[in-house]
């Protein structure tokens, strides 16, 4: 069955051209597309480390750094379409049985360069 559905946040999707073509067919996938590049913005356009202007200016650089250290502790929920902590244990360490029964779009993308 063909779509007509279309996102203006899939022209620069963090992820390979299969991915995109599934985004364009998959509404939950687009949604995450859409939800990982806001993650990211949400990142970069802050001032202040912590969003807090006490504790000084912060780089873009930095931001970036950040952004690329804590996206792996989240995921991209379908059923509440929002970005989530991926679960842990108590020692803080991911359950990974969660993390592979996740799609690809629902995790962060893995090259620090595309996203």
């Amino acid at each position: 069955m063909s779509s007509n559905f279309s996102s203006p946040f899939l022209a620069k999707s963090p992820f390979n051209n299969d991915e995109r073509k599934q985004a364009e067919q998959d509404p939950d996938s687009s949604n995450a597309v859409a939800a990982w590049q806001q993650f990211k913005q949400d990142y970069m356009v802050r001032k202040f480390k912590g969003n807090d202007e006490r504790l000084g200016p912060i780089t873009p650089e930095q931001n970036k750094d950040e952004y690329d250290r804590e996206k792996l502790e989240f995921y991209f929920n379908t059923d509440e379409n929002k970005m989530k902590l991926i679960p842990t244990d108590d020692a803080e360490i991911r359950d990974e049985n969660f993390v592979n029964n996740l799609k690809r779009f629902q995790i962060a993308p893995e090259d620090k360069n595309q996203q």
